[in-house]
């Protein structure tokens, strides 16, 4: 019913329902040319006409008087293109410029708040962006600087509810509706290009995973460190039923939404994203379409695994706590909690993403065809693209002012993404596996391991206290 839309054929992305407002003309009244430019090729015409008729015979008899009155009724028809007044909404002052050449300079913090970057991340992904065609036109009317323009699609991706309405950000930036619409989809395009997308959406370094296994023996034991990533699935809730197949977006939150799987280290870094999908498709299900499922067995080295929740499978490199009636006794306790401490950062990833660009908290896209979908899921990506862009130039941020790397968890954006972020595992549907097949006993055998290795380390620490 849906169309796959994986990050594997992010090769073939579909421009033409991003490129409807984003052709050469340029942002301010590109339509009026275009009219004007045929309206004086009719004229040229009629001229042409006139003059055949001067060669080949004598000319027509004067109109009469109520020819007369309809030419001149069509005269006027044609020199205004609209037939009724129009009743224009005034224009007040634009925000925009005050955040881009006050707060920029003497607020930072005040900056970040309206465009969910900091100004030197903002510099740069200008930067990033500027180069690309979408941005250029051979129109007459030259488009807005594309400092503007970005600034205008980060706000729309940082709102939602009420203050994500097109007639708000018009307000805040002190251009029409439409302007609004056609900058966002340009940005969006420019964002969904094939070398963005990879160079920020990708497998971690050797060093990255390093750090990881690093960070899990830490808070675990040195059994575990192998599982140096984790997945989660989140639901972006939709402002509205969609018309197209609306029963399918009908979540088990009793919300309208679209389901997204993501793949995250402990630094919070996403490195894999499943989309595409509606709120009804179970994460065991959506999971099975990211890159890192399919080909886990290139990716992951032996022994390596990705820690998940209940609503995963069970497989030997798919590690999740066990359901019940198992999780009733006291040693499989113990191991969910310290499987919990370890996947929480999974839900911090999402939260950092959903705090930062709130636009995923409520989307306001409104759904009826199988474009409309499209579009819907290349907001999110596009979302997450440019979380992942920001939180590279962060770092380096924070490397230059000489700060630790875990600075980033006292990032305010977190806890305001916290609260949407997916909930309980134990409010989850399980998903049914096989019990009786030899996969499924192969990773219950694994995980008995990993909780024996557990135990054995907390033994240890508990002797090495003892002596103390």
């Amino acid at each position: 019913m849906l169309d796959d839309l994986s990050l594997d054929g992010m090769e073939e992305w579909d421009f033409d329902l991003l490129d409807d407002f984003s052709g050469e003309d340029g942002d301010d009244e590109a339509e009026e040319d275009d009219d004007e430019d045929e309206l004086e090729d009719e004229d040229e015409d009629e001229e042409g006409d006139t003059m055949v008729q001067e060669v080949r015979g004598p000319a027509a008899p004067p109109p009469s008087r109520l020819g007369r009155h309809v030419q001149q009724a069509i005269g006027q028809m044609y020199s205004s293109h609209y037939e009724a007044a129009r009743n224009t909404l005034p224009r007040g002052p634009a925000f925009l410029s005050h955040v881009l050449h006050v707060y920029k300079q003497d607020r930072p913090d005040k900056f970040r708040e309206e465009l969910r970057v900091s100004p030197s991340t903002f510099d740069r992904l200008v930067s990033r962006l500027a180069e690309d065609p979408v941005f250029s036109n051979n129109s007459e009317n030259p488009q807005m600087p594309v400092e503007t323009q970005v600034a205008i699609a980060l706000w729309r991706f940082g709102r939602y509810g009420n203050s994500a309405s097109l007639q708000h950000a018009a307000n805040w930036a002190g251009c029409g509706k439409g302007t609004v619409d056609l900058v966002t989809r340009r940005v969006m395009t420019a964002v969904l290009r094939s070398s963005f997308l990879e160079e920020y959406i990708c497998l971690p370094t050797e060093e990255e995973k390093a750090k990881a296994k690093e960070w899990v023996e830490s808070h675990s034991c040195k059994a575990w460190r192998d599982g140096w990533c984790m997945v989660d699935g989140t639901l972006v809730p939709l402002d509205e039923r969609p018309f197209w197949y609306g029963e399918s977006y009908f979540d088990r939150k009793c919300n309208y939404s679209l389901n997204v799987q993501i793949v995250s280290l402990p630094n919070l870094r996403i490195i894999d994203v499943g989309y595409g999908y509606t709120g009804s498709t179970h994460d065991a299900t959506a999971w099975r379409q990211t890159k890192m499922a399919q080909n886990h067995a290139d990716i992951l080295e032996d022994g390596e695994f990705i820690f998940a929740d209940s609503a995963y499978p069970l497989e030997i490199f798919l590690v999740e706590p066990y359901k019940m009636p198992e999780r009733e006794e006291p040693d499989n306790e113990v191991f969910n909690n310290h499987i919990s401490i370890v996947r929480i950062r999974s839900e911090h990833a999402i939260g950092f993403l959903k705090g930062r660009f709130q636009s995923l908290k409520g989307l306001h896209v409104r759904i009826k065809d199988a474009r409309s979908h499209k579009f819907a899921t290349y907001w999110i990506l596009v979302c997450i693209a440019l979380h992942s862009f920001a939180m590279a130039c962060e770092e380096e941020e924070r490397a230059e002012r000489g700060e630790d790397s875990e600075e980033v968890d006292n990032d305010p954006f977190i806890q305001e993404g916290l609260s949407s972020t997916s909930e309980s595992d134990n409010n989850r549907p399980p998903v049914s596996v096989n019990r009786g097949g030899t996969r499924v006993q192969a990773a219950r055998v694994r995980r008995e391991e990993l909780k024996e290795a557990l135990f054995r380390d907390k033994e240890k620490r508990a002797e090495r206290r003892r002596r103390r």
